[in-house]
């Protein structure tokens, strides 16, 4: 039985994805295929394993050190059943939001986590599916995140530190390969398929599943965990006395960022695709094109795209 790990990130569909892959659960043991998600992962699965490594004290490593062995005899099960594949999806395992504001860097210990369950899959961690999003959108998105469970509207200082962070896609990307370096890292742009779960599940699996099997997935075009909205950030900082007014993009977002900085992690970005566009030295590649006529034949499930599915990364980079 060969490994998916799909590492978010996060408020790049990730919830949307695990939510797919839930509906889809039972086809997908069917193709043997078997899925661990947040509700299973989140439950003991990884203890003493997804930590901040200044957190990890000596009873913490041996409790690490069972959840692995736990962790390989829940393979060796899976695979007993009959799974071919199985897909881990949990975006924590690089780093959480928290972690990113609260540093003011990118994943700022990507490698130090991974590398802490590189034990748990062994040789079978051959495929890994990593979203990626336009900077602005991405520190905006975690953000407003955090001004709704009861953090301070940011000021430009702190939103300058984040422009002026280091810490890129392009470092995370090669962090992840660093940890897993017999794995296929596959990069998923948000603005080209947040709104196409079917082919993120294509690029999970890696074999081809049974004809027809796509016109019987649930939950194709669902869209979960949406960003918080300008009327409930307004409303939420307004009743911790913060009365100015926040600027709003007239596609109804809100905008922390000023145009200067929003044009400098625009850039950024456009060299991060540009980075991966040219090969990634070989670390990734970039998954950045849908096969035409899939998507004409889900298209027919209807529903609501995301905002930023029509973004174009081809004027990024």
């Amino acid at each position: 039985m060969h490994v998916t790990l799909h590492l978010g990130a996060h408020r790049t569909a990730a919830t949307t994805l695990q939510r797919f892959l839930a509906l889809n659960a039972k086809s997908l043991a069917a193709e043997g295929v078997a899925i661990w998600i947040p509700s299973e992962t989140r439950r003991g699965l990884f203890s003493g394993l997804v930590r901040r490594p200044d957190s990890v004290t000596l009873q913490l490593e041996r409790l690490g050190r069972h959840s692995v062995g736990r962790l390989r005899m829940r393979q060796h099960g899976l695979e007993r059943a009959g799974a071919t594949r199985l897909l881990v999806s949990e975006q924590n395992l690089i780093g959480t939001a928290e972690d990113c504001l609260r540093s003011e860097r990118l994943y700022p210990f990507a490698f130090e986590r991974l590398d802490r369950i590189v034990p748990a899959f062994h040789e079978r961690c051959d495929r890994i599916l990593f979203g990626i999003r336009a900077y602005d959108r991405f520190w905006s998105s975690l953000l407003s995140q955090a001004v709704m469970n009861g953090h301070p509207v940011p000021e430009i200082a702190a939103l300058d530190r984040l422009v002026t962070q280091p810490r890129r896609w392009r470092r995370v990307i090669e962090e992840i390969s660093a940890a897993f370096p017999r794995a296929d890292l596959i990069i998923c742009p948000y603005e080209r398929f947040a709104g196409r779960v079917e082919r993120q599940l294509a690029a999970m699996v890696g074999f081809a599943l049974t004809p027809g099997f796509a016109a019987r997935m649930a939950g194709v075009r669902n869209w979960e965990a949406r960003g918080s909205s300008p009327d409930g950030i307004c409303e939420v900082s307004a009743d911790r006395g913060h009365l100015e007014p926040i600027p709003i993009s007239s596609s109804e977002r809100w905008l922390p960022f000023d145009r200067n900085q929003r044009a400098a992690l625009i850039a950024q970005y456009a060299e991060d695709l540009a980075w991966l566009r040219a090969g990634a030295n070989g670390h990734a590649r970039l998954m950045e094109r849908a096969d035409a006529e899939e998507l004409r034949r889900m298209d027919m499930t209807g529903g609501p795209f995301p905002d930023d599915r029509h973004q174009d990364t081809e004027r990024l980079g």
